[in-house]
């Protein structure tokens, strides 16, 4: 302990965190954006020696929308690259380790360009691991050649960028890569999933689509109106590809003619697939799980033109199938299923044909705006006749409006409520609580019911559990509180998470 420590323990104020190993201050800073870890920085010499050589730089603005178009002129711009070539040059002058750096910047131009190449190339040679760049503009930034030399890096994400033209590749640990099609062609594609075993794409489309056929698109009815030319199946090989995540962003997705096809043999090897917003058909969902034969994970997110769907996989681990609106049926067969998560109507047909017995399913129904008697009634039919369900989460800001004249469900012969091992709420209103539960309850008796709420709706269900009310079947015998907690106590919007142990 230092001289001028021992006097401040004498005094009794003695900074214990500023005593803190310099990595675990590195941590610190590090959860904090770049310009409030250099005010952080004022506390002490220690943090401002620890600050000064932070491996994870964070150069995004605090509100994005002080650089959308016409929001930002060209002072503000020059302070901000001013400010990030002053901290870069210290750490190239001082040879300081980088292993983040998450850079967003409003444009570019030939001035930008070299400094930002200057930034990557110290970046790659001082291992960097992670790297993000968001160029807001239409113009579109050329990362430079060396990057492809990066044996260290893990995660490559951009938009607004564009990778350089180069032959050999040398990002061996590169795990995850986020690009968007605009600026990507099929020969740059089959470098990059041939050169980096490991990795997991994201692919994004948006706004053009002339210049990359990925093996999953094919030509329809002579073209695409779009662009203006042919789609032709491609010949793209990604048989090295274990995880892929396909994104259609923006209006695109429901733009398009024709729907997309995915060519399973290029995908062979295929673990891990996550499509959101892709113009999928029930018939080719039915090929990938079925052709896909080592797949074990599966996401399905907002697929409009899913209607009947049928899975069937001896691989398939992990299943989400989540807000497709429109789907009427699934039918699923997946002896080895260890997690289905499912997001859908209530009056939905779903049939879980096999799975494990411990398999954690879990349901997320959509709420309609004005929740009545024969939705809580369409919720009953649906958990039990699917019967896989362990926990059940309604998951809405507030609660939707409740109409339920007295005795309509109480009459409804559907059998006894639902065994559940969780019902989850989050963040219900106070107004129309007592039929809500009510009508929860007569369609499932959860083991524990745990909720994410204020504070003063969290006492108001525990009051209202207390009083034993009547919920229409078999009535409440106890609860007890297991815990209650509040994450973010200083915070304005505090979150108090409760869990209830329930006794039916």
């Amino acid at each position: 302990m230092s001289v001028e420590n021992v006097a401040k323990m004498q005094r009794g104020i003695v900074d214990r965190i500023s005593e803190l190993p310099e990595f675990i201050l590195h941590t610190i800073l590090s959860m904090l954006g770049t310009k409030e870890a250099c005010r952080a920085s004022v506390l002490s010499k220690r943090w401002f020696a620890a600050w000064s050589s932070i491996p994870v730089l964070d150069f995004r603005p605090q509100y994005i929308k002080e650089f959308e178009p016409r929001r930002y002129d060209d002072d503000m711009v020059k302070r901000f690259v001013g400010f990030i070539d002053k901290i870069m040059e210290r750490y190239i002058t001082r040879k300081y380790r980088i292993t983040e750096l998450y850079l967003m910047l409003p444009e570019v131009d030939g001035k930008i360009e070299s400094l930002v190449d200057k930034w990557i190339t110290f970046a790659v040679q001082n291992q960097i691991q992670k790297l993000e760049i968001w160029i807001i503009s239409e113009t579109k930034y050329r990362l430079p050649e060396i990057l492809f030399s990066a044996k260290s890096l893990k995660v490559l994400a951009g938009i607004g960028i564009m990778l350089p033209f180069y032959e050999t590749m040398g990002l061996v640990s590169l795990e995850y890569l986020i690009l968007s099609m605009e600026t990507v062609d099929d020969d740059m594609l089959q470098r990059i999933v041939s050169s980096c075993p490991l990795v997991e794409l994201d692919i994004t489309y948006k706004n053009c689509l002339n210049k990359i056929s990925l093996p999953w698109m094919k030509e329809v009815n002579g073209g695409i109106k779009s662009c203006g030319s042919g789609m032709m199946q491609s010949s793209l090989k990604a048989s090295q590809l274990q995880k892929l995540k396909f994104v259609c962003r923006g209006d695109l997705s429901k733009e398009l003619p024709w729907p997309c096809n995915m060519n399973v043999v290029a995908l062979k090897n295929l673990r891990k697939l996550e499509l959101r917003f892709v113009p999928i058909t029930d018939d080719v969902i039915s090929k990938l799980s079925h052709g896909l034969v080592v797949l074990e994970s599966l996401v399905i997110w907002k697929c409009f033109m899913l209607k009947c769907i049928n899975i069937s996989s001896n691989s398939l681990k992990q299943l989400r199938i989540t807000d497709n609106s429109g789907l009427e049926k699934a039918t699923i067969d997946a002896p080895k299923l260890l997690e289905f998560l499912c997001s859908c109507e209530v009056d939905t047909s779903l049939s879980l044909i096999q799975a494990l017995d411990h398999c954690d399913a879990q349901f997320y129904p959509l709420c309609p705006s004005l929740v009545r008697a024969f939705w809580f009634i369409n919720l009953k039919k649906f958990l039990t006749k699917a019967n896989v369900f362990k926990s059940l989460e309604i998951k809405r800001l507030t609660f939707p409006g409740i109409v339920i004249e007295e005795d309509q469900l109480r009459n409804v012969g559907t059998g006894a409520p639902y065994k559940l091992r969780e019902l989850k709420l989050l963040n219900p209103a106070k107004n129309s609580l007592v039929a809500f539960l009510n009508g929860l309850f007569w369609c499932c008796h959860p083991d524990v019911l745990s909720m994410s709420t204020d504070l003063q709706a969290a006492k108001l269900i525990l009051s209202i559990l207390q009083e034993k009310a009547e919920c229409c079947e078999d009535p409440l015998k106890s609860v007890e509180v297991e815990s209650m907690e509040c994450p973010r106590l200083l915070s304005h919007s505090s979150v108090v998470e409760t869990r209830l142990r329930l006794s039916w």
